[in-house]
């Protein structure tokens, strides 16, 4: 604390401040209702007694003298007086929060519009999804529907009747969960970030049968595919070898592949 009290002797005070920043532009509206932000900074704000100033021209009073205000976090400052600095560069700054009314306007979507991204899933019943809307972020307003309907932030839901457990969620990041599907999560989901139509997606729900059905037909047509191509490289291999049967030499009675041939 010896900076501390040489400051003092030469009849300066510090204190601790906040300087306010400015508004910043009403966000996260719903109904024309937002909030606006504003940052107070910390700051070191000196003052200089007067009566010793006319009288003192230390180093310590030319420094205060030409800065009047300093950022907690200053460079200068951490050089000039490191004991003060290590005080003050860990305060905390402050947000203040407000909730506006002066919400931007939100270009309306045209119903014509296309969707960016149009992707398509066939699950198997019971199987489990996460989807990410594309371009989305915590910032932006993402909204997920199921056909018309809209999907609620951070509550499950299920299109079963009699059913109490979650198969359709959107977490709080615009995650869309579908857990253990049946033919009631099968549709058109649809995503839109600051209204602007994103994606496009299509469930396709086929039961487990059917599903193990068309896979054991899509690798048996594989199969297939492997036994055709080889069997026309072996019978290939066949007529070319009966073409060129003159060019094969017989084998002589010394030669020892013909005795043991015999």
């Amino acid at each position: 604390m010896m900076d501390l009290a040489e400051i003092r002797e030469e009849g300066v005070t510090l204190q601790v401040v906040s300087e306010w920043g400015l508004w910043s532009p009403c966000k996260q509206c719903i109904n024309n209702r937002g909030i606006k932000t504003s940052r107070g900074y910390c700051r070191l704000k000196r003052s200089i007694n007067s009566t010793i100033i006319e009288r003192n021209d230390s180093i310590i009073i030319h420094f205060f003298r030409g800065s009047p205000i300093l950022p907690c976090k200053s460079v200068l400052l951490q050089d000039e007086f490191p004991t003060i600095s290590r005080i003050v560069r860990y305060l905390p700054e402050f947000i203040l929060r407000e909730s506006c009314k002066k919400c931007p306007r939100v270009k309306k979507r045209k119903k014509s519009e296309k969707f960016r991204y149009a992707k398509r899933y066939v699950l198997a019943e019971g199987a489990h999804l996460a989807v990410v809307c594309p371009e989305s972020s915590t910032a932006a307003q993402v909204i997920w529907k199921k056909d018309t309907l809209t999907l609620k932030k951070g509550t499950g839901q299920s299109f079963r009747k009699k059913d109490k457990e979650t198969r359709v969620m959107v977490d709080t990041f615009s995650t869309l969960y579908l857990i253990e599907v049946s033919k009631e999560e099968q549709g058109n989901y649809t995503c839109y970030v600051d209204n602007i139509n994103m994606m496009r997606l299509k469930v396709i729900v086929i039961s487990k049968t059917r599903f193990l059905t068309q896979a054991f037909l899509r690798h048996l047509s594989y199969l297939g595919v492997i036994i055709f191509l080889t069997s026309i490289c072996y019978c290939a291999g066949i007529v070319i070898t009966c073409r060129q049967r003159d060019k094969f030499q017989p084998l002589s009675q010394d030669d020892p592949l013909a005795k043991e041939v015999e």
